[in-house]
């Protein structure tokens, strides 16, 4: 961008020497210098909260090393914009974080490459981990062995409006026992208050798995199988009768006029049009995450609401027959995860026990919309009393599935995002035409032998 050839000369080689000590832990005024890189403009509810979050980090790391201090590298952009851009860093030493805040869905794709370090030395002489729900202890482990730490997760409910509820004569508080009570409360919602949306059912592909992870994917998890990958054959699931009951819910759903508009639902912002939808009053029930009451009670992603707490509330979401144990979530977030080359392992790990303290982990879960990984501080006040039902979504942890992480989790989502996207956009549709779209789309991604179906 300099218009006289020395200038841009020596810009290219201050970039180049940059980019040599960018990520990789290098030294500062003779410190060392520690790397961390985390999404600036997508993982908490503005940026103006990342950067008052990281900045304190910085400090307390910075104040507590007299020899070293922390660099920070924020990624802007989307959800798949970070996984891009992280793929691409992890590829040399030289760009390669020492500690990065890393979505929970694609860890698998980073550890299969071999990219993060193995913990459990680090976790065995840790306190904290022992009191993470073993769901949350299991996110970031693969075949038994854990190569993160949780730093906040999302998990489901069904959020509704009372107010709609009312008018359609439905009993409040709501506790649906099966997916039939939630598909006839759907229906009831469409007659008695006409010109809004009854139930927000995430599908297509333009959220990637974070839409699986806000939307069927509790559906899955509350099926009468509720596998996605299968272990005991390291398989992937492409046709199972919990598939079929899926599908079957988003054909009921869609076909009926009971589901959201299409442009909504294919929206690069469809994970949050129903803040937006419930907030005007144009939505009655949704599949939603735990982040919603934080961000109705702030003035973050959306303008703040404060009869939310009056208008709202949440129920567990059942299983598909109301079968044991009763109800499902999906489990997913962000985690903390140590370059596997770092030359700084000692300091990455104390970086990876700051962000773990309870101050530092209810700040992220109150400005990112998370639920704090540790079960020990969900009952903390500055967490309860930051938003409605907290405790709530603090209890789900328990009994939460986390997404798979495994490195081919992206191609299956994608055959079975295009199968919801497809009840969607043709609601004539079959359920087996469904399962065609997700078996072809998977096994042409992963293969024959990496594709299974469950009786």
């Amino acid at each position: 961008m300099r218009t006289r050839k020395w200038l841009l000369v020596l810009g290219v080689l201050t970039l180049f020497a940059g980019l040599l000590t960018s990520c990789s832990g290098g030294s500062n005024g003779g410190k060392t210098e520690l790397t961390v890189a985390y999404g600036s403009t997508y993982v908490f509810d503005s940026e103006d909260l990342a950067t008052k979050y990281w900045n304190s980090i910085k400090e307390q790391f910075d104040g507590a090393h007299k020899d070293a201090t922390l660099k920070l590298v924020p990624i802007p952009g989307s959800y798949n914009d970070i996984v891009s851009k992280f793929s691409l860093d992890y590829r040399s030493p030289s760009t390669a974080p020492d500690v990065a805040q890393l979505p929970t869905g694609q860890l698998g794709d980073w550890q299969s490459s071999g990219y993060l370090a193995q913990l459990d030395d680090q976790l065995a002489s840790s306190d904290f981990w022992k009191t993470f729900p073993k769901p949350v202890q299991q996110e970031t482990q693969f075949d038994g062995k854990t190569y993160a730490v949780s730093v906040g997760d999302n998990v489901s409910s069904l959020f509704y409006n009372k107010q709609m509820f009312a008018k359609a004569g439905i009993p409040v508080p709501w506790n649906p026992r099966n997916w039939a009570d939630i598909v006839d409360a759907a229906k009831r919602i469409k007659a008695a208050v006409p010109g809004v949306t009854p139930l927000w059912l995430a599908a297509g592909t333009s959220q990637g798995t974070n839409g699986i992870l806000q939307g069927g994917g509790n559906l899955i998890n509350g099926s009468d199988t509720p596998t996605i990958y299968d272990n005991s054959s390291k398989k992937w699931v492409v046709d199972s009768p919990g598939l079929r009951q899926t599908l079957d819910l988003y054909k009921q759903v869609y076909s009926a006029g009971l589901g959201a508009a299409q442009s909504d639902l294919f929206s690069p912002s469809a994970v949050t049009v129903p803040l937006t939808l419930f907030q005007q009053g144009k939505l009655a029930i949704a599949v939603g995450s735990n982040y919603y009451f934080g961000n109705w009670s702030k003035f973050v992603a959306a303008p703040e609401w404060p009869q939310a707490a009056d208008v709202m509330d949440v129920a567990k979401i059942p299983t598909a027959n109301g079968q044991a144990p009763g109800a499902a979530s999906t489990l997913g977030g962000w985690a903390a995860g140590v370059y596997s080359g770092t030359k700084h392992a000692d300091l990455a790990w104390d970086l990876v026990k700051l962000i773990e303290n309870e101050q530092n982990l209810v700040n992220a879960a109150n400005w990112a919309g998370f639920v704090p990984p540790n079960s020990s501080y969900v009952k903390s006040p500055d967490f309860v009393n930051f938003a409605p039902q907290q405790e709530f979504f603090g209890d789900i942890l328990n009994y939460a599935t986390p997404t798979p992480s495994n490195a081919d989790y992206s191609a299956w989502g994608q055959g079975f995002e295009e199968a919801t996207g497809l009840l969607v956009s043709d609601p004539s549709t079959t359920v087996d035409q469904a399962i065609a779209k997700l078996k072809d789309t998977a096994t042409k991604s992963l293969g024959d032998d990496k594709v299974t179906t469950l009786p």
